[in-house]
């Protein structure tokens, strides 16, 4: 090799042990960590962002194929880590509120108008409602319309001498008559009256919405969330079920990503930005005081540090590098 040559490969080995190798090199990255930062909250935002470019990329990453490519390796990978762990923590929720953060929203659930009334009319629509409330009703209606004939039978001689003769099978013969022929007035009413009945206790309850008693249900319930653990939860949540959910969450996501609407509101929202950044710096456009923010700029110059020095270690870093020190070279000895 040429005594050329030679000097050339010294000074890549140099420039690479002088990027990456002892203490020097790392406080440079955090000295460079900190002036990026500061630059760029100094600088307008139009030199930072093209609207075009910006659309363009938004355009690739709301591609539904491509983000099912890049989420299925890492749920298969975290989910079932996250979910052993959550299936072991049977300390209640409430632990992640301080005691402030639980006041005020007991306070926010005490706020009138907080239930929005069609969330109980809701509650009272549907086959469902309508069920739950016919059996009910039916079964209270029919117990109500034999008692006072069951009391009267019992009050009369029949019932109180019944045990001396027959009568006592007589009163229940007639009573038993008297609930076939009452049974099929009761399921009449019930149909020409169950939605009647329910639509006037939607009105009754959001009438009560924001009484002191409605206000106590909420934040009993609330209370009753929070007093439970992350493993409660997911006690009737097996693989199957959670699978399924994984499905529906990537479904929904593919199908939201392909609505043109969704596509043309993120196009808005771009304008939006640049228009509300025009002639603002980084950091007036993000309200910091005075331009500038308090990063933790050495615990995220150490953070990223290895993955630095990695990138530069790599082949075609390094062949990079080499390419444009022997330009440098070449340029200098023109």
């Amino acid at each position: 090799m040429s005594e050329a040559l030679e000097k050339r490969a010294a000074l890549k080995r140099w420039l690479r042990d002088r990027l990456t190798e002892g203490e020097r090199p790392k406080e440079d990255w955090r000295q460079l960590w900190e002036a990026t930062w500061e630059h760029l909250l100094a600088t307008p935002v139009h030199d930072l962002i093209d609207a075009g470019a910006v659309k363009a990329l938004a355009e690739r990453l709301a591609d539904p194929e491509l983000i099912t490519e890049l989420s299925r390796p890492i749920a298969a990978t975290l989910a079932p880590a996250i979910i052993a762990e959550i299936r072991e923590d049977d300390q209640p929720v409430d632990r992640f509120l301080p005691p402030e953060a639980q006041e005020k929203l007991q306070e926010a659930l005490a706020r009138p108008g907080f239930v929005h009334p069609d969330w109980v009319r809701a509650m009272f629509r549907g086959e469902a409602a309508e069920a739950v409330l016919n059996d009910a009703l039916y079964r209270a209606l029919k117990e109500f319309s034999t008692l006072l004939p069951r009391l009267l039978v019992k009050i009369s001689p029949m019932g109180r001498f019944g045990v001396l003769g027959s009568a006592g099978a007589l009163a229940e013969k007639l009573i038993e008559e008297l609930e076939k022929l009452i049974e099929p007035e009761i399921k009449s009413f019930l149909a020409e009256s169950t939605e009647r009945v329910l639509e006037r206790a939607a009105d009754f309850t959001i009438a009560k919405i924001d009484d002191p008693a409605s206000i106590e249900f909420r934040a009993t319930f609330v209370r009753f969330v929070l007093s439970k653990s992350p493993s409660f939860y997911l006690e009737v949540a097996d693989d199957e079920l959670i699978s399924d959910i994984g499905e529906i969450v990537e479904l929904t996501t593919q199908h939201v990503l392909g609505m043109a609407d969704v596509r043309a509101a993120i196009h808005t929202r771009i304008d939006q930005v640049i228009e509300y950044s025009a002639g603002k710096s980084l950091g007036d456009a993000l309200l910091l005081e005075g331009g500038k923010a308090r990063l933790p700029i050495d615990a995220l110059a150490d953070a990223t540090w290895p993955a630095f020095t990695t990138v530069l270690a790599s082949p075609q870093a390094q062949a990079w590098m080499d390419v444009l020190l022997d330009e440098l070279i070449d340029e200098y000895e023109r």
